[in-house]
């Protein structure tokens, strides 16, 4: 018992670092947020138009600013003071979530106002993850990185498996302008949190070339790298195709097995547990060896998981496949940072992070793509194009660069 206890803590030895811990505290919060906003809008739009196409469609707006601003915010990121700028970040977040809870609250809200908080929120979420990324090395030893990497994500499965459901419950007992009213909260206190990191001279770079330049700098340097390019483009597999089955949820919950809003909750919050394992798994390790062929693994076990959302009539089922995809996608994640942030130069890392997030980007792409589908020829036919498309970009990786697997 006492040997647990200490894999237990040494988990979280990072958060010895007094820095990472406002940092931490911040993004569980954020999460917290951004978990809230993500169950409200969707079975929001779900209310106003029974459409997955329609929820797609919001996300894939939500999304547009990431595809540009997300690379200008890797350019910022490595240019200008990290922790100013993630203070602009988090007040812009908590501004957009405040106008949403206004209307909800005193007015009858329209599909347009939706689209444009929802692009207000994306470009927020475009600057802010190369932002904070690229702030931990800064904060945390290099042997550590790992861990810190991998609490991050703790965090926001540790939210994501509370939240859901209690968002889920605020809802249905209030409204959903309740949602947002705790979104806001939320932000308020990250910025708190924000405020308290004191970071070194030496997170600043002064970089005097032309910003342009800089921004091509990060796309060179990939192309140039093929294992970095491996990796990117194997992130397209369950960060973009994969992750779109999120677009699917209200769809599957309310046509295929009848239920509502709460066990959409639910089923969000399961997923967690499955993140909450792949994390600590990550923080547990003192060494982190075959990144590449473990990415892999997870990979194909996050679109054998798609698939069986498909074939499934069990709800019970459901709950595994979701502990799966959650646990896949956190050790992918983690890996895949890490993995970038080890080979990329210091003076590149936030814009190459920021390019990363492209795979982001483009899954509300894929999940418009999936909602057509779904709402044409069933949800289940929705998984199964995305199972599809997971095991295909695998295929092309091992086609063109076999060697990930060997990476260390």
């Amino acid at each position: 018992m006492t040997k647990n206890y200490k894999k237990f803590f040494f988990a979280f030895r990072s958060l010895n670092n007094k820095n990472f811990r406002h940092l931490w505290f911040g993004q569980v919060l954020s999460a917290f947020g951004m978990h809230s906003d993500m169950i409200a809008r969707a079975w929001l739009v779900w209310t106003i138009t029974g459409s997955s196409t329609a929820i797609g469609s919001v996300l894939l707006v939500r999304a547009f600013p990431m595809l540009f601003l997300g690379i200008v915010g890797g350019v910022a990121a490595d240019r200008f003071n990290k922790k100013r700028l993630l203070l602009f970040i988090q007040s812009w977040s908590a501004f957009m979530h405040l106008i949403m809870f206004l209307i909800l609250f005193y007015g009858d809200i329209q599909m347009w106002q939706i689209y444009l908080i929802s692009f207000g929120l994306g470009t927020s979420m475009a600057m802010n993850q190369p932002t904070r990324t690229s702030i931990i090395p800064y904060l945390v030893d290099s042997k550590n990185l790992a861990n810190a990497l991998s609490l991050n994500s703790i965090a926001i499965n540790g939210t994501r498996f509370i939240g859901p459901a209690l968002i889920s419950i605020l809802i249905y007992s209030v409204d959903i302008w309740a949602a947002y009213l705790c979104a806001f909260v939320s932000y308020f206190f990250v910025i708190i949190f924000t405020t308290k990191i004191k970071l070194s001279s030496s997170s600043v770079i002064k970089q005097k070339s032309n910003p342009l330049r800089q921004l091509l700098e990060g796309f060179i340097y990939i192309k140039d790298n093929r294992v970095v390019l491996a990796v990117v483009f194997l992130g397209l597999a369950p960060l973009s195709i994969g992750f779109a089955h999120q677009t699917l949820l209200p769809q599957l919950v309310d046509q295929k097995f009848g239920e509502g809003v709460r066990f959409l909750g639910l089923i969000q919050s399961t997923g967690a547990i499955g993140g909450l394992l792949g994390g600590f798994y990550i923080a547990t390790r003192n060494r982190l060896n075959n990144k590449g062929r473990l990415m892999l693994i997870v990979t194909v076990s996050y679109a054998a998981s798609l698939f069986g959302f498909g074939i499934s009539s069990l709800e019970w089922a459901l709950f595994i496949l979701i502990i799966i995809i959650g646990s896949s996608q956190t050790i992918f994640r983690s890996l895949n940072s890490l993995t970038i942030i080890e080979l990329s130069p210091e003076k590149l890392r936030g814009r190459v992070l920021s390019i990363t997030l492209l795979d982001n980007a483009l899954s509300p792409v894929f999940g418009l793509l999936v909602g057509v589908i779904a709402d044409n020829w069933g949800v289940n036919v929705g998984y199964y194009m995305l199972s599809l498309g997971c095991f295909v970009i695998i295929l092309i990786v091992l086609l063109i660069y076999p060697r990930i697997k060997n990476i260390s």
